[in-house]
């Protein structure tokens, strides 16, 4: 069983599973190209005949499947579904794979698909005193992680939690731009 959503709020849990039938070949395609792919589940986009319940998808719909892998694997040669499982390790947003975790002095620095519709992606720094840093942004080029490990280095937890309040007001990258481009404050 797998769970279909969609962005208008439509939700089911008890459809078929789009890969059942599927080779393996055409598999690996579908997790390569996937929507998300995060800690062994993968997030499809299907099209608007998969829309959940009884309504008519809008035009603005966006439909998702979410698998985790033993719905991925179901139905191929234990061959086939290793290739799949190795397939749905590291994390992907929209085919691009994300940085994995750093941790620095006891301070981790993660990215992780974002929970939604679009392919945004979370960035979250945390210690042992809890969340430091949770910002939600569209997917850049640019390595975020790095510029939050390097601001870390520079300014502290402090600078990251400060950074994060000017990321709700901005971007993540845009506050990183500004921090960048801050004259340095002497501190007493």
């Amino acid at each position: 069983m797998v769970t279909i959503s969609c962005s208008c709020g439509s939700v089911c849990d008890s459809r078929r599973n789009p890969l059942r039938g599927l080779d393996v070949a055409e598999r690996l395609r579908l997790v390569e190209e996937a929507f998300a792919v995060h800690d062994g589940f993968l997030t499809l986009e299907v099209d608007a005949a998969w829309h959940p319940g009884s309504d008519d998808p809008g035009p603005s719909c966006v439909v998702l499947v979410d698998l985790d892998e033993v719905d991925a694997c179901v139905g191929l040669a234990a061959d086939d579904a290793a290739a799949v499982r190795a397939a749905l390790r590291g994390t992907r947003v929209g085919g691009r794979p994300l940085p994995a975790p750093v941790l620095v002095d006891g301070t981790w620095f993660r990215v992780a698909p974002a929970q939604g519709f679009v392919p945004h992606v979370t960035y979250v720094v945390h210690d042992g005193a809890g969340t430091v840093l949770e910002v939600d942004e569209p997917l850049v080029e640019r390595d975020l992680v790095a510029e939050l490990v390097d601001t870390f280095a520079r300014a502290g937890r402090d600078g990251l939690v400060h950074l994060d309040a000017v990321a709700a007001r901005r971007s993540l990258a845009g506050a990183l731009d500004a921090a960048r481009h801050a004259p340095a404050v002497a501190v007493a």
